[in-house]
């Protein structure tokens, strides 16, 4: 029998040379994307329904505080962070997809390897007078460029207080500054790596 095609256009290949986990797996990863593909298909209007719902619903999750941008726009609305997640869910099981099946690489071309990155807090509030950035960068940046070399990792030092005072940011094309990415966060490291 022909393999049937999901509603990502992936064939269905439970392959004879994956082990009985490895096609469990694909299984699982073929339905959680179909799910994030669904759920992103009808985004807008189901927003829109669970929003209307009373606050006290039990399919209406709590909002977080609005978030704005510089235009007075607001950036995270219930659809914004759905996309957000649901997007990143279906990346996801692409990646691990093209892992499982090699064969499948030209049917998911647009899918590569991504750079993950995280953001760890710098806790300069509980302990005002430790000097983390010291800590990290080490004398003549040998401490964060060893951490670097060690895990195939980059470390970079973002947010208030990351750059020294009087040090020009990035400026625009008119010639002004503008705030570095994350300027306007309280201090943390953000770590990208593989």
């Amino acid at each position: 029998a022909a393999p049937s095609a999901t509603p990502a256009g992936l064939p269905s290949l439970l392959s004879s040379n994956l082990t009985a986990d490895q096609q469990s797996e694909l299984t699982s990863l073929q339905s959680r994307l179909r799910e994030a593909n669904r759920i992103l298909a009808n985004l807008p209007a189901e927003a829109v329904r669970v929003d209307s719902l009373p606050r006290d619903h039990p399919s209406r999750s709590p909002s977080p505080p609005p978030v704005y941008d510089a235009h007075g726009n607001r950036k995270n609305t219930r659809a914004n962070r759905w996309k957000e997640r649901y997007t990143e869910e279906r990346l996801v099981c692409l990646e691990r997809i093209a892992e499982l099946c090699p064969s499948m690489k030209p049917t998911l071309a647009g899918v590569t390897k991504r750079k993950r990155s995280r953001k760890i807090p710098i806790p300069v509030d509980e302990h005002p007078t430790y000097n983390f950035i010291g800590l990290i960068i080490g004398p003549r940046g040998k401490t964060q460029k060893d951490m670097e070399a060690k895990t195939g990792c980059k470390i970079a030092i973002r947010g208030k207080g990351s750059v020294k005072e009087g040090a020009k940011g990035r400026l625009t094309k008119n010639g002004t500054a503008q705030l570095a990415e994350g300027e306007d966060e309280p201090l943390h490291v953000v770590i990208t790596g593989d």
